[in-house]
């Protein structure tokens, strides 16, 4: 890949440990939305802001995510709750986000790292966030406003040091979104980075190993 990524939101995050919060120390400016049955985050943010590129989106997520912190992924929002949603960009030239598809799904083992890659046919920045109360962990990517393509494989047995299994599946109601689940060991997992390739609208999802003492 010879294409310069574009960093996500939160590149580097704890899945296993807490992480540091306030990072904001200025807020944005914001708007009040009433959330009704089948808004995403994705969409509240493309409603607000006129977004020309992925690190435009990535910026104002991570504002959303510094003004909501419980809020980490679209089902967490409640109808008739109000949340306030960042305003960073207007009046730029915004791009046409339509309905996008995952086509391909890879998994790749490097050693001390593995690696998933989601291929899709435009530019959508999932929302990440693991499930530890579950056995094994859980680290979970929804694409908000995407499905997967017909006929790609929904289950996948890995067996990788840290990734052991990576599912695909996708709901229509209340709104559409593709997931990917990665079950994951998190006696050998350690800290996750995440990148999006703008130019081929490639998300990387990489599990480094426990540092060994």
């Amino acid at each position: 890949m010879n294409t310069l990524p574009i960093r996500v939101a939160v590149f580097l995050f704890c899945i296993f440990a807490a992480c540091p919060t306030g990072a904001f120390s200025a807020g944005p400016e914001t708007i009040r939305h009433k959330v009704v049955a089948g808004d995403t985050i994705r969409g509240l943010i493309l409603k607000a802001n006129c977004i020309s590129s992925m690190s435009d989106y990535s910026r104002v997520r991570e504002a959303f995510a510094g003004l909501n912190p419980g809020l980490s992924h679209s089902e967490l929002l409640k109808p008739g709750t109000e949340v306030p949603v960042p305003v960073l960009f207007r009046n730029k030239g915004c791009l046409d986000f339509r309905e996008q598809r995952v086509v391909r799904v890879d998994f790749e083992s490097r050693g001390a790292m593995e690696k998933v890659l989601v291929y899709l046919d435009g530019p959508v920045l999932p929302d990440v966030f693991t499930l530890r109360q579950t056995q094994p962990v859980r680290v979970v990517c929804d694409f908000d406003g995407v499905l997967p393509e017909a006929g790609l494989q929904r289950d996948v047995d890995v067996q990788g040091r840290m990734i052991r299994r990576i599912r695909l599946g996708h709901e229509d109601k209340p709104f559409k979104r593709a997931r990917v689940v990665l079950d994951v060991d998190d006696a050998v997992a350690g800290r996750i980075e995440q990148e999006f390739f703008e130019q081929t609208s490639l998300f990387v999802l990489t599990v480094h190993e426990i540092a060994k003492n």
